[in-house]
């Protein structure tokens, strides 16, 4: 019972965040507006097939991120420096011009034996392949830890700003059935 307690807390809304529903082992949340108008969308999942060696062997390695995630395109490392990795997405949704950004990125461990993977806009230039528009934010984490209850909990973060037109049915889809997407397609990929 004290297990089940600590699991629950841990899945805890993020504070000023509403939850919207629950799918795939995960709570699904969003946040309060930023000050840019961008809706931030969370997630809290315990995953208890997943082990943290194999959310890191995939996670960790920028370049895989196009392998994972059916929204990412294009997902390249550019160069690192000072344990930051410069890298250049393409992200793709039905209906839209692709979105490009280059992100810093970085790994950091956690004191438990888990990891945070995070990613901001570098403010490198970018040359945008033709018809494409330039993402101005794309900015959030990954984080796993270890599970009480056997396998982890990951928590995700995203604030997005796909730039240019976009019409409101699309934005509201990719803050629930795109973020749904994404929890999706992390969990496969990390399951050993």
């Amino acid at each position: 019972m004290i297990a089940l307690l600590v699991v629950a807390t841990a899945l805890a809304a993020p504070a000023g965040y509403s939850p919207t529903k629950q799918v795939n082992g995960c709570q699904l949340y969003l946040g309060p507006r930023d000050a840019d108008g961008v809706t931030p969308m969370a997630a809290e999942c315990h995953w208890p097939e997943v082990t943290i060696a194999s959310f890191d062997a995939k996670l960790a390695d920028w370049n895989l991120h196009d392998e994972i995630f059916s929204s990412v395109a294009e997902s390249r490392v550019l160069r690192v420096e000072g344990g930051r990795s410069l890298v250049k997405q393409t992200h793709v949704s039905s209906g839209i011009s692709d979105r490009e950004i280059i992100i810093s990125g970085q790994r950091v461990a956690l004191d438990d034996g888990g990891f945070r993977y995070e990613w901001r806009p570098s403010g490198q230039p970018i040359e945008l392949q033709k018809g494409n528009v330039e993402c101005p934010r794309s900015e959030g984490f990954w984080q796993v830890r270890p599970s009480p209850e056997g396998g982890v909990l990951v928590s995700y973060e995203l604030h997005y700003d796909p730039g240019g037109s976009v019409p409101g049915f699309l934005v509201r889809w990719f803050q629930t059935s795109g973020l749904t997407e994404i929890l999706t397609n992390a969990r496969a990929a990390t399951h050993p």
